[in-house]
């Protein structure tokens, strides 16, 4: 027997491994990939190349996550010009993060700013000395929101507001080794996540002008809510093991139980379950609400056809980031598929 597989079988053996769980086994929605997938993909990529921001190894993580198929798994029914502009919007986010996570609290803040300031004003200079990551978000949104409603852009800017104010925090709290409680990392997590202006987009990208009364209304915000959550839980569960691999598992939910509620790993992954069991349930109930107008009221035949198309495109979302989980390097690099099917991750 060859004492190489020998070794690399007792390594296996001992290492510390978990099982995906299946989350979304009830989740009546099933993929779509945008049929504009591959032009849009490198039409963004070399938008993004263009700035020469990263370095040859960070870039090629980047290109190994593929943003882009996450756009398509999310955003199946966009044209070619929106779908482009969320898949500029994709990679505007994870840079973003990759240019705040482990670096100094006053240049996570600046560079959050930046990026606030460029989209409320997509037609000024970017100043000398500011990091790139200004006029990425500059070039991202004065091309996005140019066919956009006003309604729309303005939902996109609130959304993108609290989206840095929570990269800020979560920040702060990174450079204090502060490890959260479980509810404040859900609280600041579902602002982080990035999931809110990905909405607006998605309104954008299926042709919808839904009135703010229909958007702002508390059970259009508990299906928001919820989506979130499974999405943050699904993405904690995937990401975890690259996480630890490189010591930066802190601002995960399975540490955050391990460290709160002194739970084991497996422990962990079955609150986790748990939890997104109760989404998925929240989810259907009230998604069943407002199309039935069970408390939610009628804006109109043409308006309440567009909630419903709109609520279709959330269900979408959520299988849509389930496969590029899977079907992208981002976590699983190579194996992902075949994770996908079996469920076991190796920690190694």
């Amino acid at each position: 027997m060859d004492p190489t597989n020998d070794t690399t079988e007792q390594i296996l053996e001992h290492a510390r491994s978990y099982m995906l769980p299946q989350t979304l086994r009830n989740w009546p929605w099933q993929s779509k990939l945008n049929p504009h997938y591959r032009l849009c993909q490198t039409e963004s990529l070399i938008w993004l190349r263009s700035f020469q921001a990263f370095s040859p190894k960070t870039q090629a993580a980047f290109d190994k996550s593929d943003c882009s198929l996450l756009a398509a798994f999310a955003f199946p029914h966009a044209s070619a010009f929106d779908l482009r502009s969320c898949c500029d919007l994709m990679h505007t986010i994870f840079a973003l993060e990759d240019f705040t996570d482990n670096h100094p609290l006053d240049q996570a803040v600046s560079r959050c700013e930046a990026t606030m300031d460029a989209i409320l004003n997509v037609n000024k200079t970017r100043p000398d000395g500011e990091h790139i990551i200004g006029e990425i978000a500059r070039q991202f949104w004065k091309r996005a929101s140019s066919h956009m409603s006003r309604p729309i852009v303005k939902r996109f800017e609130r959304r993108w507001r609290e989206f840095v104010d929570a990269l800020i925090i979560q920040a702060q709290r990174h450079a204090e080794g502060y490890i959260c409680t479980p509810e404040e990392y859900m609280c600041a997590r579902r602002d982080n996540f990035g999931t809110y202006q990905c909405f607006a987009l998605l309104e954008q990208s299926l042709q919808l002008n839904l009135p703010d009364e229909a958007i702002d209304h508390p059970l259009l915000q508990s299906l928001y809510k919820d989506t979130t959550d499974m999405l943050i839980l699904s993405n904690d569960m995937c990401s975890y093991r690259k996480e630890v691999l490189v010591n930066d598992a802190e601002y995960n939910t399975i540490t955050v139980l391990q460290k709160h509620l002194s739970l084991s790993l497996d422990d962990s992954l079955q609150r986790l379950l748990e939890h997104h069991d109760c989404n998925v349930e929240s989810f259907l109930n009230v998604a069943d609400k407002v199309l039935k107008k069970d408390g939610f009221p009628s804006f109109g035949p043409e308006v309440d056809l567009e909630v419903a198309t709109f609520v279709d495109g959330i269900g979408l979302w959520v299988r849509g980031y389930d496969e590029w989980s899977f079907a992208s390097g981002r976590y699983f690099g190579d194996k992902g598929l075949a994770i996908q099917k079996h469920r076991k991750v190796v920690i190694i």
